[in-house]
């Protein structure tokens, strides 16, 4: 078993390399078609708010034109309607389809990304992307659940929690694989024990950057910091994620760092519970 430096100079290692810090996120306005009535719109919004609040790496601001924010979310919602139906027993049924698009634009260098949410059945699932009652209000508000679970996928998408692996106190068995290290987030961006992270391993390459997924999960064992936490690693590729961390720790002017990114997590009550 290896050890590189201490537990003091891993954690003074993060502070200085990556402050760990919540991405900002600011919900601007909200457009609508004109046939939407303004409640329906104000209603979009606020689930788009409580979804993204539910992702503890995000910190929501009041800030409308995104002034302190690194992200301005915006909305507008495309469509909304409510059709009455009657089956061969004279059984009355309302349903509720919508559909809203949601941009998330970088301020730090005004790009911007755009998805569109389709509440209709269009994606399969026609029993369940719809507000679909006996009782007509119950169908107009069934369809809003589902802003929640798509807001936290859009979030894990878009605003990825990432940080690296801290090139100080890693441990490494006999082979040189790593089986334990600590990275530079902690409960400052939401980290806690068992969250899990993906591995990414960099290269040089004609002068390029590069960098590659690699068989390794890392998973918290222990929230040290605001920015720190300890995890245990597993995978195939361990000894190749040692190995770069070998590199960079003896010379980080030519060598990149270990990259990690969160794992959006399947249990949480988000979209992988949407259908339960």
């Amino acid at each position: 078993m290896k050890k590189v430096f201490t537990i003091a100079a891993a954690m003074l290692m993060a502070v200085s390399v990556m402050a760990g810090k919540k991405t900002v996120i600011a919900v601007g306005s909200f457009d609508s078609a004109i046939s939407v009535d303004v409640d329906v719109e104000d209603q979009v919004r606020q689930n788009v708010i409580s979804g993204l609040s539910a992702v503890e790496h995000l910190q929501l601001i009041d800030s409308k034109d995104g002034l302190g924010a690194d992200f301005l979310v915006t909305g507008n919602v495309l469509s909304y309607s409510v059709t009455r139906t009657v089956n061969d027993k004279g059984e009355v049924y309302y349903k509720t389809i919508m559909s809203y698009s949601i941009t998330a634009t970088d301020l730090k260098d005004n790009t911007s990304v755009s998805e569109t949410f389709k509440y209709d059945g269009s994606d399969g699932f026609v029993s369940v992307k719809y507000g679909f009652s006996k009782d007509e209000n119950q169908s107009m508000q069934e369809v809003y659940k589902f802003i929640g679970p798509d807001m936290k996928r859009f979030a894990f998408t878009n605003f990825a929690l990432s940080g690296q692996i801290v090139e100080a106190d890693y441990q490494l068995d006999k082979k040189g694989k790593l089986t334990e290290c600590y990275i530079t987030l902690g409960s400052d961006d939401g980290v806690a024990v068992k969250t899990k992270f993906e591995v990414f391993v960099g290269k040089m390459i004609a002068g390029r950057t590069t960098k590659s997924k690699a068989d390794v999960t890392l998973e918290v064992v222990e929230v040290v910091a605001g920015d720190l936490a300890r995890c245990k690693v597993s995978g195939k590729e361990a000894d190749k994620v040692g190995a770069a961390l070998e590199a960079y720790a003896t010379n980080p002017q030519t060598s990149l760092p270990v990259q990690v990114k969160m794992i959006p997590p399947k249990n949480d009550g988000g979209w992988g519970q949407l259908f339960k």
